[in-house]
């Protein structure tokens, strides 16, 4: 079954496989990067969850004119495919190892997709789960509201509980759904066979869009620059720093973060803070770099390729910067925070 979501623990993909990734043709990228990847395609198609890739590949094909964003959070499954991307050297195909819903409020704009599809997507039938499923309110208000004006949502399943709640989403609105009971589409997935081979019943649904409504949903900020700061000070001791920061929590509407005890890094002249983030879509666990250089202390986001920087990952940043100007005699040099 694919996952639809992954835990907070973000880790980066493509720094994992560095020189692969300056190929011209390499499949992977990333939110602040989808934009530019549309280019001249006629439209844009979205599989949340891909899992052995077989649909994915199946998608590419057929829609040779349309750019495919697959979306998979399991590393397994995700470094599997893109290797297969790339022998078979499709090329209308970008992969994002990604929370779906992180992907869909950051990376898109409302009204922008032509289709999406989800196959099988992970049920999470346990008490306390809802929130995780494809088909919560939240969830379907995110997938409508990025779709265009007659785009399509496809999504298969043999699970009950995401059929009830899909049901009840699409009546309450008025909208119009098509049922199945035998797939659509010339090719089967690996869980489809699955569960066909053990005569369980599989749902495929079908909903169109029939307007341009967002569905409350407006497109998420990423900021695009690097945030850091510069600072010349002596009296900034590391050691000082981490006796005296004391960790902290912050909350407000769309914004909840919360810091961990600092600590030096490998080396003696580097601190990093973790900090919890949770907001719209996406949770996060970053850590902060206050590092000394010379006589200058730079205060950054560590492993920056890992995190999507957000108007609250900016809002932390803050908070460590007045700590260090109410604590320690520093003076700006240079930054953006």
């Amino acid at each position: 079954m694919n996952n639809l979501y992954g835990s907070s623990g973000r880790k980066s993909v493509s720094g994992g496989f560095s020189k692969l990734s300056s190929l011209p043709d390499f499949p992977v990228t990333n939110i602040l990067e989808l934009k530019e990847k549309k280019g001249n395609y006629s439209g844009v198609v979205v599989e949340i969850g891909f899992g052995h890739g077989e649909f994915l590949q199946y998608l590419a094909e057929v829609k040779l004119n349309f750019l495919i964003v697959g979306i998979e959070i399991a590393s397994k499954y995700f470094k599997k495919v893109m290797h297969r991307i790339l022998r078979e050297g499709i090329s209308n195909v970008v992969l994002l190892k990604e929370d779906a819903r992180t992907v869909l409020y950051y990376g898109f704009e409302p009204n922008s997709i032509d289709e999406i599809y989800a196959n099988f997507p992970d049920p999470w039938p346990k008490s306390g789960q809802e929130k995780r499923r494809i088909t919560n309110e939240k969830s379907l208000r995110l997938i409508f509201s990025r779709l265009k004006k007659g785009g399509k949502f496809y999504l298969s399943t043999d699970s009950v509980i995401l059929k009830e709640e899909l049901m009840e989403f699409v009546r309450e609105r008025g909208m119009e759904i098509e049922t199945h009971s035998q797939s659509p589409f010339p090719i089967k997935t690996k869980y489809e066979r699955k569960w066909q081979s053990s005569n369980k019943e599989i749902h495929y649904f079908i909903i169109k869009k029939r307007d341009e409504d967002n569905f409350g949903v407006e497109k998420g900020e990423v900021i695009g620059i690097m945030p850091h700061l510069v600072m010349e000070a002596s009296k900034i001791f590391l050691h000082d720093f981490i006796e005296k920061f004391k960790p902290f929590e912050k909350k407000e509407k769309g914004c909840h973060f919360k810091s961990e005890k600092a600590f030096l890094a490998n080396t003696e002249d580097e601190i990093l803070i973790p900090i919890l983030i949770n907001e719209e879509f996406i949770n996060q666990r970053i850590f902060v770099s206050l590092r000394r250089r010379g006589e200058e202390y730079i205060l950054k986001l560590y492993e920056r390729d890992k995190i999507i920087v957000t108007k609250c990952v900016l809002k932390a940043l803050n908070c460590i910067k007045d700590f260090i100007l109410r604590n320690f005699g520093v003076k700006i040099v240079r930054g953006n925070l």
